[in-house]
């Protein structure tokens, strides 16, 4: 399954591994205020935010994990359906699981 990431002036794809998707969108802010959005994500894979996320909402069926690391370690904030994020001063997350934290 192929992820489009979609930035003001790029898109990417990222490869994911075969993953039931959450329906919708995700976007998230970067600390240098460049957009990105997520259109249907995979459920229960770690996905980098790329830039690091001020900013985070979940236009998605599931809940989103926010990690304070790339890797999905350390377990740090929630965000549920519909709900936004925003982050405290000089805190960042840098990661999203969407659907559960296994």
């Amino acid at each position: 399954m192929a992820v489009a990431l979609t930035a003001p002036l790029a898109t990417i794809l990222l490869a994911a591994p075969a993953a039931q998707a959450a329906s919708g969108t995700y976007t998230w802010i970067t600390p240098a205020g460049q957009p990105f959005q997520v259109v249907e994500p995979p459920s229960d894979t770690c996905l980098e935010l790329s830039g690091g996320a001020i900013r985070f909402s979940n236009d998605t069926t599931d809940t989103a994990f926010l990690y304070g690391t790339p890797d999905c370690s350390g377990g740090w904030a929630l965000v549920g359906v519909g709900a936004t994020w925003d982050a405290p001063t000089g805190v960042q997350a840098f990661a999203v699981r969407l659907g559960s934290t296994q």
